[in-house]
């Protein structure tokens, strides 16, 4: 069902914020409210994405402020349906997921803004502005460092990103070839190709440049 939009003027602002954790929800209401202290809002929120989903099939949203990780939904999955559903909501991303498939894929469905949860509340607030009353688009610092990234190599495929995760956790490569059923040699030209994109001499640099690019998460 296709919600269309109020005319423009003193309507309020529709703002819906989707995430699984409660207290991250009204920590981003209030932020929200703050950023836009001299306009009407009427802010929902959701806590699953069936919910988040619900809403949007009832009433218009001038901007949905979305945590992809659902636990209920796929994250990509629910994106792919606001979009095609309803194509006018704006969207601003907040995620934990900092690698360069995830970022990629948040570009392509052609997102309004892109926030880390690492990034804090005035960021928020630049952000929900630049979107929804500037009508640009944000990407916070990293995720900005990402799109270079994205634009400007030859990203390793999805096999070569599978190798680089077992050698950051130790295996060998004899250990890689018998757990993903790849001969030796598979893996040998895999590890090269990876040295090669991220431009490291050893296994020990391919990690660092991985975790620097986005390529591997970093535990805390």
């Amino acid at each position: 069902m296709h919600i269309s939009p109020p005319p423009m003027g003193n309507c309020p602002l529709n703002i819906l914020i989707v995430d699984d954790h409660d207290i991250v929800v009204r920590g981003i209401a209030m932020i929200v409210n703050d950023a836009l202290s001299g306009y009407q809002l009427n802010i929902d929120t959701a806590t699953r994405g069936c919910k988040a989903l619900e809403l949007m099939s009832l009433k218009h949203y001038d901007l949905c402020f979305l945590d992809i990780e659902m636990p209920d939904i796929d994250g990509l999955g629910m994106l792919k349906v606001i979009r095609s559903e309803h194509p006018e909501i704006k969207v601003i991303v907040n995620t934990i997921h900092e690698e360069l498939w995830y970022v990629k894929d948040y570009v392509r469905q052609g997102v309004e803004g892109i926030l880390f949860k690492s990034v804090n509340a005035d960021e928020i607030k630049t952000a929900v502005r630049s979107v929804l009353i500037h009508d640009d688009r944000y990407f916070c610092a990293r995720a900005r460092a990402l799109l270079k990234i994205i634009n400007g190599y030859n990203p390793p495929t999805p096999k070569e990103l599978e190798v680089l995760q077992h050698l950051s956790s130790g295996k060998s490569t004899d250990d890689i070839a018998r757990f993903m059923g790849l001969s030796v040699h598979t893996v040998e030209s895999h590890r090269r190709h990876l040295l090669d994109k991220l431009g490291a001499r050893n296994v020990a640099e391919l990690i660092m440049n991985a975790v620097s690019e986005g390529l591997l998460n970093v535990k805390k």
